[in-house]
């Protein structure tokens, strides 16, 4: 079931959805089996752990998060004042990458981009930061958040998205947004799962990308 959250009314269309326990439960069973630090080296965060996920469990992407991409797109289109026209439109995509970060406290990722069109994040396991949020005194956004900017600040636009995490949802965004994680301090780990893709033709079904299958793979051979 889709269980849209809502979305952000700041440039680009960025959107929050709730998803199911039982799909998070799996991506999470499936992340603790992959080899540790293989996406490290791919990545731009600054956290000991980041792993590749398995072609298999590419597949179950796939399978399980294509309506809540066509969804996406639907909301995306009327967001920009356009009517969807299957026909023209598509929520098709080729799936680039996809990873899962273990991150621990003083860990964090700078401001970056991605590649593709679209990516996300998934919050698998979040710790309770509550005390840490109250104790913060500073004039930044706090510890452990979630920051999406487009454009420069000003008085009169709203330029960023602060998300405190929680888990079992996801943000979808354009890939070029720029996002960035503080660290927090609290002792825990934080899970969360990334990609990106490419929207394919209309009528053709999402598959996965080979030849960045390879870039990522290649070099890490990662365990049947």
């Amino acid at each position: 079931m889709v269980n849209f959250q809502g979305n952000f009314l700041f440039g680009p269309y960025a959107a929050l959805y709730k998803l199911e326990n039982s799909f998070c439960s799996e991506l999470l069973k499936r992340a603790k089996k992959l080899r540790t630090a293989t996406a490290n080296k791919f990545l731009v965060g600054i956290m000991q752990d980041q792993r590749i996920y398995t072609n298999d469990d590419k597949q179950y992407f796939i399978s399980n998060f294509q309506p809540i991409f066509d969804d996406y797109m639907k909301r995306a289109y009327a967001f920009r004042g356009l009517q969807h026209n299957k026909e023209i439109h598509t929520s098709s995509f080729s799936l680039i990458s996809l990873w899962v970060n273990f991150m621990r406290e003083t860990e964090c990722n700078p401001e970056h981009v991605h590649e593709g069109q679209l990516s996300w994040v998934i919050f698998l396991k979040v710790p309770d930061l509550k005390e840490e949020y109250k104790s913060f005194q500073g004039r930044g956004i706090g510890p452990g958040v979630l920051n999406l900017l487009y454009g420069e600040s000003a008085d009169w636009a709203q330029h960023s998205l602060k998300y405190e995490p929680t888990e079992n949802h996801m943000w979808i965004f354009p890939a070029q947004l720029r996002h960035s994680v503080t660290p927090f301090y609290t002792k825990g780990q934080r899970i969360s799962v990334s990609g990106n893709l490419f929207f394919n033709e209309p009528g053709k079904p999402s598959i996965i990308l080979p030849e960045y299958r390879l870039n990522f793979e290649d070099n890490f051979p990662l365990k049947k």
